[in-house]
């Protein structure tokens, strides 16, 4: 039965964090199905989101409400960097746009700093109760949320994509960016949508983890790799891709763990990225 509850156990730890590395899988790959660009300063909304709630609630703003408020200002965050540092360098090389989100992530993460300071910081649970025991293994309720979330927000993204005008507009422009200006689509205000709820997905990730671990102004560093790590195995501009691989990544990552050694777990990690990359340069989820 030991045996039994650590296998289990390592189930719902790798759910846990693949959860995470989806979700910010997912803010990135909507901004990439836009600008075409990958937005590596998602790690920072990470923690702007959960450091922001933690202000929210230590101050008496009721948790709905600081919930709401933190996602709300990670998209306005997200939106103003969009329109003030990304939009005036457009035209420029690929290159020059990636740097200037790797600018954009050190920074935040400098505020961050200034803001919070270098010490570590805990939401309290949304739900309050103790754990529950399945097959000796012990679940946390916050597990629920944060895989609760996952599935909500993939959800929502298919309908928004599939059932809504603004969806399908930016479908377009990431098929066909200079047809869908000509269509009377704003490939603009697409980009910028795409910003803000990238961001603001970036933003839950943390909110949803935060009661689980100690956050301070570097830990969004990791869950921002191996959400783009996520994103490349399952397909750039695959959404339900990206997911599945940032749900398998947490698994792999637990299993290496708690069966192995946490010396080998980000050395197998960028090893099948490696291995997915020379057999599928696309990703496993894109199409061919």
């Amino acid at each position: 039965m030991g045996d039994i509850s650590h296998l289990v156990q390592f189930f719902f730890s790798g759910l846990t964090t693949g959860s995470i590395y989806a979700l910010i899988a997912v803010s990135l790959v909507i901004v990439y199905k836009v600008s075409q660009l990958i937005c590596f300063s998602q790690g920072e909304f990470f923690i702007f989101g959960a450091l922001i709630m933690v202000t929210l609630t230590s101050k008496g703003i009721p948790m709905p409400l600081a919930f709401v408020l933190s996602i709300l200002i990670a998209m306005a965050i997200g939106a103003l960097i969009q329109q003030v540092l990304i939009r005036p360098i457009q035209g420029s090389s690929i290159g020059a746009l990636i740097v200037m989100t790797i600018a954009i992530s050190l920074a935040l993460r400098g505020l961050a700093m200034l803001i919070w300071g270098r010490e570590s910081h805990i939401l309290r649970p949304f739900t309050q109760g103790s754990p529950l025991q399945i097959f000796g293994a012990t679940l946390q309720l916050q597990v629920f949320w944060i895989v609760g979330i996952t599935a909500v927000i993939l959800l929502l993204i298919w309908l928004f994509f599939e059932k809504t005008s603004l969806g399908i507009a930016m479908r377009a422009c990431a098929e066909n960016p200079l047809g869908a200006s000509l269509m009377g689509i704003s490939v603009q205000k697409t980009a910028l949508f795409a910003w803000a709820w990238g961001s603001g997905i970036g933003a839950l990730a943390g909110i949803a983890v935060a009661p689980l671990m100690f956050m301070q102004y570097t830990s969004g560093v990791m869950p921002m790799v191996k959400g783009f790590i996520a994103m490349s195995i399952g397909g750039l501009s695959s959404i339900v891709g990206s997911v599945i691989a940032g749900l398998l990544l947490g698994i792999i990552e637990s299993y290496t763990i708690g069966v192995i050694s946490s010396k080998f777990s980000d050395t197998i990690v960028f090893a099948l990225l490696m291995v997915v990359l020379i057999a599928r340069p696309n990703g496993l989820f894109s199409k061919s």
